[in-house]
């Protein structure tokens, strides 16, 4: 019975250790997914690696940079014919230099590839000392705005509540003049831009505010959207900051279409002084920062993928606890302990020893077999 007993708990041992394993396959899948979800999109469907498709698309971006360099710092084409058909988008910050464009290109297709295994959709914003935009799709989306989905990375500082009211009277103002003059196909150096350039759409602008010195802001809309779009996408970003994060010192947020970034000191790309980096990965959010008076440098950037994977895995961890918790209980339940079902037997001597030859003093009384001596 006792060895029966340790092959269960062996084999019930073997389910539970099946049953971690499932479940930390699932959190990181988990994971994985919240990573893709920052830019891939299998709305428009899924491909097989290796396929015609997965071919075609490792061609038109591996060409990428070299076509966005030779067409003022903006190219949009496509390779394949039929359901194989990929079409790309590459876009660098105006006068950007042409290696330092290439670079940003190159990098940001190259985690494209590696982020989006089979996806037929995708964009990255990538970049810190100029900022570019690479985008593939397997339907055609020149001329489309698209403003899903989308990426956020803010400031997990406040503006003090006692300036806020001015602070956002002088930044309303602020942003939308920034946004009519970014959605304007007229620049003030419109003598060598051209309805191709990356500079069609593209403002960079600072302003003074009071407590907290300078609000420098940069947005930046693809140039084959029309005016109106330009400005509709960039609307769409200021309200969404201040809906979702009112009175935070910086926010970043990235659409397919179009760019919109303000901070409270001077910046260049997409994530230049903080420590966003796009890798296949989400970073893992730094130990908390006390706010200070005088505005970083240099901040902190939480995302809502970031915030999904954390979740998951604080989720996961509890799970495993009460999971081992359990085992532990049901093991120590079926540990039985056998006692022995014979009856003990003394001889006489034994008996009257330790009885006091069946002394009166000992005696505690009769009962249906006999007298009943205590010994």
């Amino acid at each position: 019975q006792h060895l029966n007993n340790l092959r269960k708990q062996k084999k019930m041992g073997k389910k539970s250790s099946v049953s971690v394993l499932c479940f930390f396959i699932i959190s990181f899948r988990a994971i994985s997914v919240s990573a893709q979800d920052y830019t891939c999109n299998a709305t428009d469907g899924m491909f097989k690696p290796n396929s015609s498709y997965d071919n075609n698309r490792r061609l038109v971006l591996s060409t990428l940079p070299s076509n966005v360099t030779a067409h003022d710092g903006y190219f949009n084409g496509s390779t394949g014919l039929g359901p194989d058909r990929v079409y790309a988008m590459g876009m660098c910050a105006p006068g950007a230099n042409p290696d330092a464009c290439s670079s940003c290109i190159n990098d940001a297709a190259r985690n494209l590839l590696q982020i989006c295994l089979n996806q037929t959709n995708a964009f990255l914003w990538l970049g810190e000392e100029i900022h570019c935009l690479v985008r593939y799709s397997n339907r055609s989306f020149s001329g489309l705005l698209v403003l899903k989905p989308y990426q956020v990375y803010f400031n997990y500082m406040d503006i003090e509540k006692n300036d806020r009211k001015e602070f956002d009277s002088v930044w309303d103002g602020f942003m939308a003049r920034t946004i009519t003059r970014a959605s304007s196909s007229v620049r003030n150096n419109s003598s060598t831009s051209s309805l191709s350039s990356s500079s069609k759409y593209y403002a960079k602008d600072v302003a003074p505010v009071p407590v907290y010195g300078d609000i420098s802001v940069l947005m930046h809309c693809t140039p084959d959207v029309s005016s109106q779009d330009c400005k509709l996408c960039l609307e769409s970003s200021v309200d969404y900051y201040k809906r979702w994060y009112p009175g935070k010192r910086g926010v970043i947020i990235l659409r397919p279409s179009c760019f919109f970034r303000w901070e409270l000191y001077t910046f260049s790309g997409v994530s230049d002084h903080t420590n966003i980096r796009f890798s296949p990965w989400p970073p893992s959010p730094p130990p908390s920062v006390a706010n200070l008076t005088n505005i970083p440098k240099k901040d902190t950037r939480f995302s809502r993928g970031i915030l999904a994977a954390i979740v998951v895995v604080i989720f996961v961890f509890i799970v495993l606890i009460a999971i081992g918790v359990a085992i532990f209980k049901r093991r120590k339940q079926q540990q039985e302990i056998e006692l022995p079902t014979e009856s003990v037997q003394f001889d006489l001597k034994t008996i009257e020893a330790a009885t006091s030859n069946f002394s009166e003093k000992n005696k505690l009384g009769e009962g249906g077999f006999g007298e009943v001596y205590k010994g």
